[in-house]
């Protein structure tokens, strides 16, 4: 008894740890330019400028997250507000792991399940980022749990009927998920639904026509009803608009290559009991094939692979549909052995040996890298931005939808690998066309930016002054004693003397550090004629002219509607404010 107790102790202590632990890093993680992708399509949903910028309507966009979106007048508040739902939602599917796995959650075994579930790396990874496959995910557990593990015969399909159509909406991808799952529970139903397969098909389908009703009546109109339905969609007319089809496939080996070094033991005992199945199913053939096995689960994962190997894009975040399923079948074979072996109290320093270096420590060496890369710079970049604009007069573009609160300057606002060909190659959607048309008061550079072409860097080079490598503004560096420049969008400007420098700031090269323009004060001199103050000026659209002593080189710089001086950001890097490949 003590030895339970103290065993009970250990893990409640480690939950609380793994629960502080995720919660700070829902607040203070670097975010990925998808979280950002999608906050952005929400805003666009919750603020009805669909025609305007283009997004995905789908449920996962159109739920709770537009509702945060449609009032949030603070980017990074909204961020912070958006990572606290996915943290919830991150634990209730670690909660449906445990759960399954272990069949009761409230018992030493379910707390083993959740304390190991809660610490492996790549759900830790992905699992509250503002991403879909975290909602897709959560419909996929819970189809499993009512229909393997919690049976209840015809109810059991009504509500996995409802999860599978609630996943669809939530994303279009997650038919290859939810497609192979619905037929396999319907042709080969478990043995608990004792009742013909055509009862549990009707029961199926009343279940999605139910949450359709449900949804169609949470939409409040029937013009959003209209966009749930378009979600089937999603990747036809506006997707290819945006160029789906220009995506370069590759191979998910780097993908899978991370379970060597974060989940080494996940990884082994996934290994061995594909082998015990297969083993199984030669030996025992047909009489293998049922419910009361390892079988399902296998399965299970099968399908979460083969779903992978035919993305053309297996980022690492798509472990979130390999991890858990792996997950599933380790556990439950884990558990198998150790009933069968009755393993003495002898072994257990050396099991205890085998958890902390090959499960607890790699777990602790992965998960020290989200430490390491906080989003404070993002968020003090965002509150800046919003500070130097006006939300409804003024543009910000950073190619990604950082700051959800302010306007971008087209239609096609962001860059992605699936659209960066004919954003280069089409006249019309070429960055410096963009800018030219709706010059952004704020263009905010990252590594995505560093895929456009050198004309559209030399254009951005003629019209923004950098605040820092990752932050610029609209302005221009004139030569000592002054010169033409002209505004291409009215507002308040501070003309200021630069320091002198060795060797002239440029933004020659899209993947070079930036040097900050460098501000000494005030500069003497006249503007159209009319003396300079040290305060901002209103500058309409149109050329100027700025005249000063041959030894002061003047600085135009957009101080927008709020500040008087220009801002300093600090250092930054457009290379590591988003980090690819996380």
């Amino acid at each position: 008894m003590t030895r339970h107790r103290l065993l009970v102790g250990l893990l409640l202590s480690l939950l609380a740890v793994l629960v502080w632990y995720s919660v700070h890093l829902a607040q203070s993680r670097i975010y990925q330019v998808d979280e950002c992708q999608n906050v952005y399509m929400a805003r666009v949903l919750a603020t009805g400028q669909e025609s305007e910028f283009f997004t995905y309507r789908s449920l996962f966009l159109m739920g709770p997250l537009s509702w945060m979106a449609r009032n949030a007048t603070q980017s990074a508040a909204l961020y912070a507000s958006a990572r606290l739902l996915f943290l919830v939602i991150f634990w209730v599917n670690l909660v449906l792991l445990a759960t399954i796995a272990s069949g009761k959650l409230i018992s030493t075994r379910g707390l083993i399940a959740l304390t190991a579930a809660a610490s492996l790396a790549p759900l830790l990874d992905y699992g509250f980022e503002i991403r879909h496959d975290n909602l897709v995910l959560t419909s996929l557990l819970f189809i499993w749990w009512v229909v393997r593990v919690k049976p209840m015969g015809v109810f059991s399909y009504v509500l996995a009927g409802g999860a599978t159509l609630a996943a669809l909406l939530l994303a279009v991808k997650s038919i290859v998920y939810v497609l192979p799952l619905a037929l396999a529970f319907l042709a080969f139903p478990p043995p608990a639904h004792k009742r013909p397969r055509w009862q549990l098909a009707f029961a199926g389908i009343c279940g999605a026509l139910l949450a359709a009703v449900l949804i169609r009546a949470a939409s409040g109109s029937w013009d959003a009803w209209e966009a749930y339905l378009t979600v089937i969609g999603m990747f036809g007319r506006r997707a290819v608009a945006a160029g789906v089809g220009d995506a370069s496939r590759f191979w998910p080996w780097e993908t899978l290559g991370r379970l060597l070094t974060q989940t080494p033991l996940l990884l082994a005992l996934t290994i061995a009991a594909c082998y015990a199945v297969v083993a199984d199913l030669v030996r025992r053939r047909k009489a293998a094939f049922g419910w009361e096995g390892h079988l399902p689960e296998t399965l299970l994962l099968a399908v979460a692979l083969a779903a992978l190997m035919v993305n053309p894009t297996p980022f690492p975040y798509n472990l979130l549909h390999v991890v858990p399923y792996a997950f599933l079948l380790a556990f439950r074979y884990a558990d198998a052995l150790w009933r069968e072996f009755q393993v003495r109290s002898q072994f257990w320093p050396f099991i205890a040996g085998v958890l902390l270096f090959v499960h607890a420590a790699p777990f602790a060496l992965a998960s020290k890298r989200h430490l390491e890369l906080p989003n404070a710079r993002q968020q003090s970049l965002m509150r800046l931005a919003e500070d130097l604009t006006d939300a409804k007069k003024d543009l910000v573009y950073d190619a990604i939808g950082m700051v959800p609160t302010r306007r971008s300057i087209h239609y096609q606002w962001y860059l992605h690998s699936l659209n960066i060909s004919r954003v280069v190659k089409n006249p019309g959607q070429r960055v410096r066309e963009m800018l030219a048309a709706r010059p952004a008061a704020v263009f905010i550079p990252s590594y995505r930016t560093s895929w456009l072409p050198g004309e559209d860097h030399d254009f951005i080079k003629q019209r923004y002054v950098p605040l820092a490598d990752d932050f610029w503004v609209l302005g221009k560096v004139l030569p000592t004693g002054g010169g033409e420049f002209e505004i291409f969008h009215p507002g308040r400007y501070r003309i200021a003397r630069l320091k002198p420098l060795d060797d002239a700031f440029a933004y020659t090269q899209s993947t070079e550090e930036t040097r900050p323009l460098e501000i000494s004060g005030a500069i003497a001199g006249t503007l159209d004629r009319t003396t300079l103050s040290n305060q901002p000026i209103e500058l309409s659209a149109g050329v100027h002219r700025v005249e000063c002593a041959q030894d002061s080189q003047p600085a135009i710089v957009w101080v927008g509607p709020h500040l008087d001086e220009v801002p300093r950001p600090g250092p930054g890097s457009h290379r590591t404010l988003f980090w690819n490949w996380y």
